[in-house]
């Protein structure tokens, strides 16, 4: 089965001041990532009829065990990078194909 996982997230300070450049690098090093673990982030941007500030789009045939497990391996590998931290948290919505 394919998902797709949709997570809004609030911007932090840093992620409200970034540069359209250096959210683009951050994402694509996140995309990177989602490759290693079976996941492929297809877009990130601003919302719109949410009250987070940040969205972005990944598509898998992974559970969504699968899909914690990465979000926290990434998590470190950002840290382990001293990378920004663009947002926190998140609401996930998944869609699943019949």
């Amino acid at each position: 089965m394919k998902h797709m996982y949709i997570s809004h997230c609030p911007m932090t300070d840093a992620g409200n001041k970034a540069k359209s450049e250096e959210l683009n690098n951050y994402f694509k090093k996140m995309k990177e990532s989602g490759k290693e673990h079976g996941f492929d982030l297809i877009f990130w941007g601003n919302p719109w009829g949410v009250v987070e500030s940040l969205s972005f789009v990944v598509a898998s045939d992974k559970s969504l065990d699968k899909y914690v497990a990465w979000r926290g391996a990434w998590s470190q590998k950002a840290a382990g990078e001293k990378l920004p931290i663009y947002f926190v948290a998140s609401n996930t919505v998944i869609i699943t194909e019949l």
